[in-house]
């Protein structure tokens, strides 16, 4: 399971190249919920509209209504755990980047995949599942930068660290965790501890990076020219450049790490049955290739074929794939705590 990266770089040469968003409160959505509702706990921002506009018709057809508990994967994580034990639980989905899956799913927060539950669970790629969530989405982190000022492109991770750059890195908050791996390759690191990320950021705070709430805040900063270069999945720099912004990618000669957003049943889940469903919906190929169209979301699953270019344009080249770095996802879940602690006191709060 730890190394289940390692065998998606088959899947990563044809078909990846995604993206993440959140933002806004944490809200009770139990609270606002009906009965034949599903409270689905996700991010927010790009990525929750998606999930409005594509997935929700799909369960509307079996009269079921979505309300979005809607705030940060660690405010998602410890309302599971602290919820384990109730005979029902606020959350009946769960969405999650693969460490913070990992995580719930050691505590015991997260039910069984229930196979009979799911029709279209047999085209997910197999590469993609594990025994308590299903793949929605896949993706690679990147150096986005603007290509007005830098024509060229950064090649590596130390570009970061350039004088020239002072003040002009912009670094998602939501995304730490993956932040700290990532650039932690540029310290001679690797995707198995943070040991790395700590020895580059504390290196990095000093040439003044930004760090912002959420995915959308570092576009609205890249759109003002406030910074010049950021750390993103590469499917929300193709979302970027296609809506205007001069922004390019690329995959740092250090290597990259690439990471799956899955969903899976709370435990407690108050409603199972339409639980169930939605996570069979966010399996649906109309739904797998509308993020795909809208947002560079690449189909999870084997029955979704996308037409030649978008598929040329999500993807990723051998060369690529063979800069991916696989987790240790039991080693990562054990350090997360201590990385957050440091990612605030040790980096962000004493950034210069």
């Amino acid at each position: 399971m730890q190394n289940k990266l390692v065998n998606r770089r088959g899947f990563l040469k044809t078909a990846s190249g995604l993206a993440l968003a959140p933002a806004l409160p944490l809200i009770p959505g139990a609270a606002f919920a009906a009965e034949n509702d599903v409270v689905v706990g996700t991010w927010g921002g790009d990525y929750q509209n998606l999930l409005q506009q594509i997935i929700s018709p799909i369960v509307a057809k079996k009269n079921i209504g979505v309300v979005f508990d809607t705030g940060s994967a660690v405010a998602r994580v410890t309302k599971l755990r602290a919820e384990r034990n109730s005979r029902r639980g606020s959350m009946d989905v769960a969405l999650l980047g693969e460490v913070d899956m990992y995580d719930a799913e050691s505590s015991g927060a997260l039910e069984k995949i229930d196979a009979s539950k799911l029709s279209n669970l047999p085209n997910a790629l197999d590469t993609l599942k594990t025994t308590y969530s299903i793949p929605h989405i896949f993706s690679a982190m990147t150096l986005v930068y603007n290509t007005e000022k830098f024509p060229q492109g950064p090649k590596s991770l130390q570009a970061l660290l350039d004088p020239a750059n002072k003040g002009r890195v912009g670094l998602s908050d939501i995304l730490y965790l993956y932040n700290a791996v990532f650039v932690g390759l540029g310290a001679g690191g690797n995707a198995k501890s943070f040991e790395g990320g700590k020895k580059f950021l504390s290196k990095f705070k000093d040439n003044s990076p930004r760090v912002y709430p959420s995915n959308e805040a570092v576009a609205t900063a890249l759109k003002s020219g406030e910074i010049w270069m950021a750390c993103m999945w590469k499917a929300r720099a193709l979302q970027w450049r296609d809506s205007g912004l001069p922004v390019g990618f690329v995959i740092p000669e250090e290597g990259t790490i690439p990471v799956s957003f899955e969903a899976a049943v709370a435990k407690n889940s108050r409603n199972k049955d339409a639980a169930w469903a939605y996570l069979n919906a966010m399996l649906e190929p109309e739904g797998q290739v509308g993020f795909a169209q809208k947002m560079g979301y690449a189909p999870t699953v084997s029955n979704s074929t996308l037409p030649a270019d978008l598929q040329s344009r999500v993807g990723f080249t051998d060369a690529e794939v063979k800069l991916l770095q696989a987790y240790d996802l039991k080693a990562l879940t054990e350090g997360k705590a201590d990385m957050l602690e440091f990612w605030n006191k040790d980096f962000k709060a004493a950034i210069g």
